[in-house]
């Protein structure tokens, strides 16, 4: 039972793996022909976008902060401004829960949820 277990997830792990080369083989393909270049950069973009789907949320995240900041935006690269938003996200968060602590007793949402059988 064990071993039919371990079977089905190597059997899963090189599927996933055979994707990830067939797609990395067919963008290699367009990298050796140079008049393909704006397709290539479209491919690999793609291709990591399918494989890593938080950097589409990181990309978006991005260009919504930079929406938000206007002109000053133009002062930042893409890192400085990631770095800027996870820094406002712990902020928020921390607020947030000093906040729920001050109304219920000491305690988050989230601790008085799991703390009554919750999330």
């Amino acid at each position: 039972m064990i071993f039919d277990i371990l079977c089905y997830i190597d059997t899963i792990h090189i599927e996933i793996y055979t994707i990830f080369i067939e797609s990395l083989m067919e963008n290699l393909q367009l990298f050796t022909n140079n008049s393909h270049k704006n397709q290539i950069n479209y491919k690999v973009a793609q291709t990591l976008d399918n494989l890593f789907p938080e950097r589409e949320k990181e990309n978006r995240d991005i260009s919504e902060a930079r929406e938000i900041l206007g002109l000053l935006s133009k002062e930042f690269d893409d890192t400085q401004i990631k770095d800027l938003i996870t820094e406002v996200q712990f902020l928020t968060e921390s607020w947030l829960d000093d906040f729920e602590r001050s109304i219920f007793n000491g305690l988050t949402l989230q601790e008085l949820f799991h703390e009554k059988g919750g999330l």
